[in-house]
């Protein structure tokens, strides 16, 4: 996918003895985006926009591919202002968030989506950004009159970016991943900044190399540090949900916290499941930079981790996409079951088709505040059946249920649950190619599938981490069909700001 960008000039941030101005240059093949304040904290503002920086030329596999990824995307909205970015190999996403109240807003504000001219110049006159001086942040409101030495200037200029295609799919799917709402808790900045020196002292001698998050109920949160086993405590955690041991990658890239965790109050982890992405967002005084991390180094976001296997399959029409679509075009944030209060629409079917814009690029989900946000990607909207092939697995799956091949052995509703978890669960034998296989299912009250396990060779190789396999998709379509002819006395619908803890 080819993307122009055009600016009027260059990022600029001009400094003298008394006062900063940093403008944005905003993309001028995209409407129009304004916006102007003085920051209230300018030298922590500076180094999270140093840590973005740092994720935007990260790249674990290429150290030239940085070149060619696409700029940085802000938006404003009416209580915030967002950047985006994600990282040359396709592995690192990451967002800082500023409220408007971190601002003093001055003049016009436009809100909406654009791209950002963010360069090394701009980076290196970042560093005279200090708390002494009046600093002015600006997007698209050139003509501050401080008329010093430092980055910018210099008139229109043009390029074109070709994206990858795995490049595109992997931005896209973070988005769709963060709308499965991971579970997530509280740590303390010191306790990730001992596990990031655990890693860094020690060079390990032999795989494995990952990080082993074991939650056991009325004690402390911890996590192992491969290949060691070198336990991590999260102190003044406690958890309170069923026992689970979690799994990830990506030590290396964490490190790209490490200039970010001493301005942090407090860090909330985000779990997805074994091999599956990690979400870490570092509150820092007003601001939040969140860093999300996919399974491991090589496995893109584009290749295997199937985030649409996992959502929830209640039909959606394109007119009720686009009803949902038109009531975020309104508001620009807003929860799930306002969305819904609004249109009229089934909650579970508003959350479908949530998830679909967000892997379509339009709409973005704040994990943490359970709010979704308009925010237009590109320009113009994409056409996802171009970007993601249907997979293969689902195909067989749909004609498994066809065929009658699954049988749902037992079912438990919610309120039966032993775990303590609101999620439904069923027992199933789904017969492929003449063998059976024992399928058990969870699905929540929303129909994601929150935990699956299979008796077949893909699932014992790979678990979940790369999708579900074709029989856990099998028996969740079957669980579906039958929970919505029989559909059992269900507890109480999660609400959008204690569902996924």
């Amino acid at each position: 996918m080819e993307v122009s960008l055009a600016y009027n000039q260059r990022t600029a941030c001009t400094t003298t003895l008394h006062e900063s101005a940093l403008d944005f240059a905003a993309n001028l093949r995209r409407p129009p985006v304004r916006f102007s304040g003085q920051v209230k904290e300018p030298v922590l503002l500076r180094q999270l926009m140093v840590a973005m920086h740092e994720v935007v030329i990260s790249d674990y596999t290429d150290p030239w591919r940085w070149m060619w990824v696409l700029d940085p995307v802000i938006t404003v909205h009416p209580d915030e202002i967002f950047f985006e970015c994600f990282s040359g190999d396709e592995s690192v996403y990451a967002r800082l968030s500023a409220p408007l109240d971190a601002f003093e807003p001055e003049g016009l504000v436009q809100y909406g989506t654009t791209n950002i001219d963010f360069t090394w110049a701009l980076r290196s006159s970042l560093q005279r950004m200090r708390s002494s001086r009046r600093t002015t942040f600006a997007v698209g409101a050139s003509g501050f009159g401080v008329a010093t030495s430092g980055s910018g200037g210099g008139s229109h200029f043009e390029r074109k970016v070709t994206l990858p295609e795995t490049w595109l799919k992997g931005f896209l799917q973070v988005q769709s991943a963060l709308a499965l709402r991971p579970f997530t808790f509280d740590v303390r900045p010191a306790d990730l900044l001992t596990m990031l020196a655990v890693f860094q002292d020690q060079k390990p001698p032999r795989p494995p190399h990952g990080l082993r998050y074991e939650l056991r109920p009325g004690e402390p949160m911890r996590v192992l540090v491969e290949p060691w086993d070198t336990p991590v405590v999260f102190k003044d955690s406690s958890y309170e949900g069923y026992e689970r041991t979690v799994r990830v990658w990506g030590r290396k890239r964490l490190d790209l916290l490490r200039g970010v965790l001493p301005y942090a109050d407090r860090v909330t982890v985000g779990l997805f499941g074994r091999g599956l992405p990690h979400m870490y967002s570092c509150h820092c005084g007003p601001f939040r930079f969140t860093l999300v991390l996919s399974g491991w180094t090589k496995n893109d976001w584009a290749t295997g981790s199937a985030f649409d296997q996992l959502a929830p399959r209640s039909p959606v029409s394109a007119e009720e996409m686009a009803t949902v679509y038109a009531c975020l075009v309104r508001r620009l944030v807003a929860t799930r079951r306002e969305i819904a209060s609004d249109t009229g629409l089934p909650a579970g079917t508003v959350e479908h088709a949530l998830f679909k814009l967000c892997r379509a690029g339009r709409v973005i989900a704040d994990v943490e505040a359970r709010r979704y946000r308009l925010r237009e990607l590109f320009a113009e909207p994409l056409n996802l059946d171009t970007i993601f092939v249907p997979d293969p697995r689902t195909a067989v799956a749909r004609q498994l249920v066809e065929d009658g091949q699954i049988q749902i052995l037992q079912i438990t509703p919610p309120e039966k649950n032993e775990t303590g978890r609101r999620e439904t669960r069923a027992t199933a034998l789904v017969t492929h190619n003449g063998v059976t296989h024992e399928a058990l299912v969870a699905i929540d009250l929303d129909g994601r599938l929150r935990f699956g396990r299979c008796t077949c060779p893909a699932f014992r190789n790979n678990l979940m981490s790369r999708g579900p396999c074709e029989h856990l998709q099998a028996a969740h379509m079957q669980l579906e069909r039958q929970l919505a002819a029989e559909p059992p006395v269900a507890a109480s619908s999660a609400d959008d700001e204690g569902a996924g803890r």
